[in-house]
């Protein structure tokens, strides 16, 4: 069977407008500042920086001045070394990019870095003889382009996404709630393997959504950090944090009550005594926790549709001995559900 592979040279979706402009008005401002300071020179280096160092955000731009202008300065150091040991020889390129890579190597550098110690040699050395004064102007150049381009990522700063992480987390919690309800229906009534083993399903899923909610609430704090705005969103932000730390105890809870669902359930439970009063608690809890999502302004009157809009969580149960049969099952369902109560009113002390 032949492997079969798959290129492409368009993207899902464009880079945006904004990052567009930024790109071009930093590459253009770092060329003819550049220029007129070193008039003689065809200012690359300033241009390149202003490209490699324009990102989403000032922070990753920060990460990529650092890599650039240490990638150059290692890069200019070598080629000059070169050119004094073995004097302007034709092949004198190769030798230098050999040396930079095997620097990197040596010196535990990323791949981009030594990437960028092995261009910026390859270039230099390609632009004219290296002399004290060019090689100077180059790490010059670099710096006037990675300054450039950091003043216009702070003065156009991308827009930071608090709104997808928002409704992100809003998602998550929802989809907790529909869980705990979903428990709570189930054992009121008889059920099929099929169902339990669904909802079994859809809990486990809450790991990868976790994941993928984490991931979008660190690149709002990432594109938060020296943006200008720091001071309007951080508040949000990290009451988003702080929620999200909750629904992520909250998700590993409901996986657990899932599990053992769908591990110990035996028709016979719902004929236990008490049984019903469990349940009704696990859909209070998934009650309580849309409210929560509502009142921190994660998702939207909506959610509550159908509901009572005040808590619906009740003191804790007091249950008769359970059967033999399903003893196991019913402390396990209230020992969880305690801890769930006290996630969901946020009195836990975890």
């Amino acid at each position: 069977m032949g492997v079969s592979s798959q290129f492409s040279l368009q993207g899902k979706r464009r880079t945006s407008l904004r990052q567009l402009v930024k790109t071009i008005i930093a590459t253009v401002s770092a060329w003819f500042v550049a220029l007129l300071i070193f008039p003689h020179e065809r200012p690359i280096f300033a241009a390149i920086a202003a490209i490699i160092i324009i990102q989403p955000s000032v922070n990753q731009s920060l990460g990529k001045a650092f890599e650039r202008s240490t990638g150059v300065f290692i890069g200019v150091g070598l080629a000059s070394v070169a050119t004094i040991i073995f004097g302007p020889q034709p092949w004198l390129v190769l030798v230098a990019m050999v040396m930079a890579f095997v620097s990197g190597w040596v010196l535990k550098f990323t791949s981009t870095t030594a990437s960028q110690i092995a261009i910026s040699s390859m270039l230099v050395l390609a632009l004219g003889a290296v002399t004290p004064e060019r090689a100077l102007s180059r790490i010059a150049e670099t710096l006037i382009g990675a300054c450039i381009a950091l003043i216009v990522n702070m003065a156009v700063s991308p827009p930071i996404p608090v709104k997808p992480a928002r409704e992100a987390i809003g998602q998550l919690g929802l989809h907790i709630a529909a869980i705990f309800e979903d428990i709570g229906s189930v054992l009121l009534r008889s059920t099929s393997d099929v169902v339990l083993e669904d909802i079994y399903a859809r809990a486990r899923a809450l790991r990868f959504e976790y994941s993928e909610v984490e991931a979008k609430l660190t690149r709002a704090h990432e594109a938060l950090r020296f943006n200008l705005l720091k001071g309007k969103h951080q508040p949000e932000l990290d009451a988003q944090a702080k929620t999200l730390l909750q629904l992520s105890i909250l998700s590993t809870r409901v996986v657990g009550v899932a599990r053992g669902v769908r591990d110990h359930y035996d028709q016979s439970v719902i004929d236990e005594p008490g049984i019903s009063d469990i349940a009704l608690e696990f859909i209070r809890a998934g009650h309580d926790l849309r409210l929560r999502m509502r009142d921190a302004g994660l998702a939207d009157d909506g959610v509550l549709a159908g509901h009572d809009v005040d808590p619906a969580l009740t003191t804790p149960i007091e249950l008769p001995r359970p059967s033999s049969k399903n003893w196991v099952l019913v402390g396990f369902l209230m020992e969880n559900l305690r801890r769930i109560r006290d996630e969901v009113a946020g009195t836990s002390s975890d």
